[in-house]
């Protein structure tokens, strides 16, 4: 009788063992792979900042520009404020929401210039601008996947058996879109 009790007693401390450090390293593995999703959206985070600082010389460069150029460079400058409101603010829902707007208008202002190069001063500040542009584009782009690579490692991790059991309560992050990144662009001549 006394064997039983000590082998329900040592497969009782066992099966608590493994469950003990089954939750450790989820718990830890969670840990980790959250505060690479937080590093990389930090990073996409300072890439926009870089880019739309960049971008608002050129703004500013820009005389004499036509009513739709202007309404782009005002929807730009609105959105670049509020961009910088949000991350301030850690609101970053509604920062990925501006940054959604600035990068639609960067996209229609390429355009536009494209389409109208005779409405600008000198082909230089043309392209700078696309030059500008596009290696910000490079850079966003690369941190944006880094960002994603991150989320999927975060969210493949506390969705998959056993980690679900422990990590149930941790809500998946989302992918950062690339919408406005696909776009083909011109190219200057």
């Amino acid at each position: 009788m006394k064997k039983v009790y000590y082998y329900v007693i040592g497969s009782v401390a066992l099966v608590s063992v493994a469950v003990g450090a089954t939750w450790i390293y989820a718990a830890n593995g969670e840990v980790q792979n959250n505060n690479n999703v937080i590093e990389a959206t930090g990073s996409v985070h300072a890439k926009l900042s870089n880019r739309y600082e960049k971008i608002g010389a050129f703004i500013d460069a820009i005389e004499n520009a036509n009513e739709a150029i202007l309404s782009f460079l005002n929807t730009i400058r609105d959105a670049r404020i509020a961009f910088a409101e949000a991350v301030e603010a850690q609101n970053y829902v509604a920062a990925r929401e501006e940054a959604d707007i600035i990068d639609a208008s960067f996209t229609e202002l390429v355009f536009t210039m494209e389409d109208n190069p005779a409405s600008y001063q000198t082909v230089n500040l043309y392209a700078g601008f696309m030059a500008e542009f596009s290696a910000s584009t490079n850079a966003v782009t690369y941190s944006i996947e880094t960002f994603n690579s991150h989320v999927n490692i975060y969210n493949t991790f506390i969705q998959t058996f056993p980690n679900v059991i422990f990590l149930s309560n941790k809500t998946p992050y989302k992918i950062w879109a690339l919408t406005n990144y696909n776009s083909t662009l011109p190219t200057f001549n």
